[in-house]
């Protein structure tokens, strides 16, 4: 088997059973709680609520890596744990690992029932549940903070730390990409289904005039805020969400192999806009043909600060090629903005009381001209 190849992917054989790559009953045994693809309903998303408690019951008795996951998810969903006018946390999925295989995760900040935008936030190596999940979500706030503040009515960040992030050597190989890339396009396919559920129960609310019965929320009933406009035979269903992917560094590859997996559904399912930054390359065959991923040059942005030598380095001894059809995202200092440039590889850096070596803006990092434009595009919105 070629770790690269992605052939050795099964293809989506349709709705109800996505592609993630057959793996063995051994540490890396596929977690049906994180894997599984419908993890938006009410019933499910009580369940892993419910699921969490149990686990925090039992703390005492799980290992040193898995209680260190549980209390980053609790802490990343507390209120208070971080800007309070970041609008509430949800848990869509987690699973807390083994003692060899590490915890995963999926945390959304603002409720995706009733988005607008909804954003997947992947990250690249080295960024676990048990030591990232609480800044990983803080980066989701961060995100959502600029989409509103950019136009977005009701924007909702995923910070989805959904896979195994390889480390330093892991990076040259395609492999964990495969893996994740699977697993995230389950997701991604899950959500799909979600929304066109959504908009079919808001356009059959909006011709009968009730939202009973219809499983959706007051906040998107006809008549409600941004739901469907008016009540009857005319009424205009609901706008599916817009959908986007921000992927940063490994998390690239990720979403590239996620959305090649998508391609391959019957009918194909393409994302409104994916964001990389950092990039460590493309896959050869991805690169040979980018009409692979679904998107056009105008629907793919990429960030790359001057100063991002890993990223550079990561392309080169993993000898992908360069992206070479996409939008560039200018994350040079913007005076006139009063936003800062990128320094560097890291998606958040700016320590102010850290010293020297943290001195600098990460792709991330509230007040950087990246934050900006990344939010803009993974919102569907002008650049300038």
């Amino acid at each position: 088997m070629d770790p690269e190849d992605p052939a050795d992917l099964a293809d989506p054989a349709g709705p109800s059973t996505p592609a993630e790559p057959a793996e063995s009953d051994g540490p890396d045994k596929p977690v049906t709680s994180v894997a599984r693809r419908d993890i938006w309903d009410a019933a499910e998303r009580e369940a892993t609520r419910a699921r969490l408690r149990a686990d925090l019951r039992r703390r005492q008795s799980l290992g040193a890596r898995q209680k260190s996951a549980l209390d980053g998810l609790v802490h990343a969903l507390k209120p208070g744990s971080m800007d309070r006018s970041y609008p509430e946390r949800h848990l869509l999925a987690y699973d807390l690992g083994t003692a060899l295989r590490p915890a995963s995760a999926a945390i959304a900040v603002g409720e995706p029932t009733t988005a607008s935008h909804l954003t997947w936030q992947v990250s690249g190596m080295g960024i676990f549940v048990h030591t990232a999940m609480w800044g990983s979500v803080r980066e989701a706030g961060q995100l959502w903070a600029a989409q509103r503040e950019a136009g977005a009515p009701l924007p909702c960040v995923v910070a989805w730390l959904g896979y195994n992030p390889p480390g330093p050597w892991g990076v040259l190989s395609g492999q964990s990409a495969l893996r994740g890339g699977a697993r995230l396009a389950r997701h991604l396919d899950g959500w799909f289904d979600y929304r066109e559920r959504l908009a079919a129960s808001s356009a059959l609310a909006a011709e009968t005039g009730s939202s009973a019965g219809t499983g959706l929320p007051p906040a998107i009933a006809p008549g409600a805020g941004t739901g469907p406009a008016g009540v009857g035979p005319r009424a205009r269903p609901a706008a599916l969400p817009h959908t986007a992917v921000e992927a940063h560094s490994y998390g690239s590859v990720v979403a590239a192999r996620a959305l090649q997996i998508l391609q391959r559904r019957e009918p194909p399912r393409s994302l409104d806009a994916l964001v990389v930054s950092g990039v460590v390359g493309l896959p050869r065959d991805l690169a040979g043909d980018p009409g692979k991923l679904g998107l056009t040059a105008e629907h793919i942005y990429l960030a790359l600060a001057e100063t991002d030598y890993l990223s550079r380095l990561g392309r080169l001894l993993s000898r992908r090629p360069r992206w070479t059809r996409f939008t560039p995202l200018d994350v040079g200092a913007d005076d006139l903005r009063g936003l800062a440039g990128v320094v560097g590889h890291n998606t958040s850096r700016h320590r102010p009381d850290a010293g020297p070596i943290h001195r600098g803006f990460g792709y991330r990092d509230v007040g950087t001209t990246s934050l900006y434009r990344i939010a803009r595009a993974t919102a569907g919105l002008p650049l300038d």
